[in-house]
């Protein structure tokens, strides 16, 4: 019988660096994504009342997604791909 420690391998995604990356890329997706519904809900809303979303809903969006994928970096490309779906789904009913 050995004494010698198996060590176990570490994963890439849940280490500081990891996390600090899937944050980091996934602006690279909600920059685009958020803005998208942002006109989107901005083009809806503007003519019925004479308000539009402020850009601060923008921005807390994205620093949301961020966090989000610095929390939990395997859920977030799951979060992203359900909300690219749901806009193609309505892009199709709606036109």
């Amino acid at each position: 019988m050995s004494n010698t420690r198996v060590r176990r391998g570490t994963d890439s995604d849940l280490t500081l660096g990891g996390r600090a990356i899937a944050a980091v890329a996934s602006c690279l997706f909600s920059v685009p994504l958020m803005g998208l519904i942002w006109l989107i809900i901005n083009n809806q809303i503007a003519p019925i009342s004479d308000t539009v979303l402020p850009l601060s809903a923008l921005v807390a969006a994205i620093v949301g997604f961020a966090a989000l994928s610095f929390a939990f970096p395997r859920l977030a490309p799951d979060v992203f791909g359900w909300i690219c779906d749901t806009l193609m789904r309505l892009a199709r009913w709606l036109w």
